[in-house]
């Protein structure tokens, strides 16, 4: 009897099961490290644990979305009308180009709170692409001296 439960027993559940509560304890302890309103992620990154340009190649690879690169680039000053920089800032999001209703930001991650544009403008569809942070937040320091 206990030879067939072995025979059916899927023996990759309880890794997964396992390896997805370690991953948990890992982001948790790290979030108590971090400064407040940063994610994990980015206090890995400071301590140069981390690579931002392989973490945001990853991402975009594994979560099929397009990576953006944003070496030199300026954001145009008018599209923080949709996405003002404070905010911009905090969700490590940049607005790239506005194309008829539709709103091309890059992220350093995956799931930036972008509530406000839903609630502001519920007829704008965004596009989400991915980026390095360091150049998210350059692009955003460049603005920033425009405005």
């Amino acid at each position: 009897m206990s030879e067939d439960f072995a025979e059916d027993f899927d023996w990759s559940l309880p890794l997964r099961g396992h390896a997805s509560l370690q991953e948990s304890a890992v982001l948790e302890s790290l979030a108590r490290r971090a400064r407040p309103g940063e994610r994990p992620e980015e206090l890995l990154f400071d301590l140069g644990l981390l690579d931002e340009h392989d973490f945001a190649m990853e991402i975009a690879s594994r979560a099929d979305k397009r990576y953006a690169g944003l070496r030199d680039f300026v954001p145009d000053p008018r599209l923080f009308v949709y996405l003002p920089v404070p905010l911009a800032m905090r969700e490590r999001v940049c607005p790239l180009v506005l194309i008829g209703d539709s709103l091309k930001l890059a992220s350093a991650f995956l799931d930036p709170d972008l509530s406000y544009l839903e609630r502001r403008f519920p007829n704008l569809s965004v596009e989400l692409g991915i980026a390095p942070r360091s150049e998210i937040l350059e692009a955003l320091n460049r603005v920033t001296e425009l405005l």
